[in-house]
């Protein structure tokens, strides 16, 4: 759960940094949960990458609107919400993208 500071706080480095966390956690889930789908489902190739990138862009999306689009509030900087952990994310999404596909469709 997000924490917002209250209107006569300063933004705290503990909120945030608390905040940050939070987004971690849903980023290496979603790509864990989107990578399992679309294994499942058999998406090779571009598709594959299509769907791994409407995945990180909807979650991306989703914390701007549960923010009411004052990242400024809530994280450090707005490129948090964009590229924090893409390299974790991509790599879990690849990871169970294949081991789904592989469990599935070829054993």
């Amino acid at each position: 759960r997000m924490v917002a500071p209250a209107s006569s706080e300063m933004r705290s480095p503990a909120m945030m940094a608390h905040n940050v966390r939070v987004v971690h956690f849903c980023r290496i889930l979603i790509s864990i949960v989107c990578g399992a789908a679309c294994g499942i489902m058999g998406y090779t190739g571009l598709a594959g990458v299509v769907f791994f990138l409407l995945s990180w862009i909807g979650t991306g999306l989703s914390f701007y609107v549960r923010t009411g689009w004052k990242t400024e509030d809530f994280f450090p900087s707005q490129w948090t919400l964009i590229t924090h952990d893409m390299f974790q994310g991509v790599l879990s999404f690849i990871l169970f993208w294949t081991l789904f596909y592989d469990i599935v469709h070829i054993y």
